[in-house]
């Protein structure tokens, strides 16, 4: 099974058969078997017929749609998958602080521990003190969010350990690459984009798994609830962001796989950079291929998952400690 993405404007998606063609000015660029597809996202200006589109949603398989920027448009999908008495509980558990703030910790803390260890090993080799000393500060930050008594208080120092790690990160990229600090809406430098086209695309490969399992991706736990924000698929996506995202982008970076050639000149509107053509491709692909690689990170099972199999047996885990009034069920991903 797999995710298309379809990432040339001005392409057009037809069925054919059993199988989905992507064509442009009427040249085939591909032919995808429909019972080999999971997931399909569109990127840019990419036109669906409506056979196809019924033919996906008899299928149960959802299409994404995000802009060029990197803004999502939103998501066609059938609606097969709702469990509503599921779904009722999942809001129940949403209204109990208590329920909440055990899994707020939880996910913060997996984030924190993840960003500085991945953190450590970059600088393994590099043994800049500087980093050292940010990676025991972040180190600190877990371990005070992981026992904060509030929502509020973990958040702010989820924010700060955050500010530490993007500026240290920014510090041992090549220096082509060089930033100072994370920026997004829009993103102002060729690697804050990568970061945030890989986000958006973590974001909704976590909306998927969400919906997959019958919740609801917008009642999250400890990011607010608020319109057009799918909260759950933020929570989810937390403990995944450095082991997944960060080390993709940083691996293209260090392996010169793209230059900052590669990027257009700053957006004339909001001064954002923003990833196109063969940078798109790139990131696509590397994130595609960090999902099938298999992983022993969830290591109360006795065998390897690849990090897609990961995110939805995490979201497995999530179901069951909703359904069962236990946040202690769910566990987050450690690394070391």
């Amino acid at each position: 099974m797999t995710t298309l993405y379809v990432t040339d404007s001005g392409s057009y998606l037809s069925i054919s058969g059993k199988r989905l063609e992507v064509k442009k000015s009427g040249e085939l660029l591909k032919s995808v078997s429909l019972e080999k597809l999971e997931n399909l996202v569109l990127i840019g200006w990419v036109s669906i017929s409506s056979p196809l589109m019924v033919d996906l949603m008899e299928r149960e398989l959802p299409v994404t749609w995000i802009s060029g920027t990197g803004k999502t448009y939103g998501r066609l999908e059938p609606t097969t998958g709702i469990n509503i008495e599921r779904q009722r509980e999942q809001f129940r558990r949403g209204d109990n602080e208590k329920f909440c703030l055990n899994l707020a910790q939880k996910f913060i803390a997996a984030k924190i521990r993840n960003s500085r260890v991945m953190l450590a090993r970059w600088n393994r080799e590099r043994n800049i003190e500087k980093l050292n000393s940010i990676i025991q500060d972040m180190k600190d930050c877990e371990k005070i969010a992981s026992e904060e008594n509030s929502i509020e208080s973990i958040l702010g120092y989820e924010g700060y350990s955050a500010k530490l790690y993007f500026q240290a990160l920014g510090q041992i990229v090549p220096a082509e690459f060089e930033f100072e600090k994370r920026t997004r809406q829009p993103p102002k430098d060729p690697f804050n984009s990568m970061l945030s086209l890989a986000y958006t695309l973590l974001m909704y490969e976590c909306y998927t798994a969400i919906r997959s399992k019958g919740l609801h991706p917008y009642m999250g736990f400890l990011h607010q609830i608020k319109k057009g924000h799918p909260a759950l698929a933020s929570d989810i996506m937390e403990e995944w962001r450095a082991i997944i995202c960060d080390s993709i982008i940083f691996d293209l970076v260090s392996h010169k796989q793209v230059s900052v050639n590669d990027f257009e000149p700053p957006n004339a509107q909001n001064g954002g950079i923003y990833c196109r053509g063969e940078v798109l491709k790139k990131v696509i692909q590397a994130f595609e291929k960090k999902l099938s690689v298999s992983n022993n990170y969830i290591n109360f099972v006795d065998y390897p998952l690849t990090f897609r199999e990961s995110i939805q047996f995490q979201v497995g885990s999530l179901v069951k400690a909703i359904e069962e009034n236990d946040p202690d069920i769910y566990r987050p991903i450690i690394i070391r």
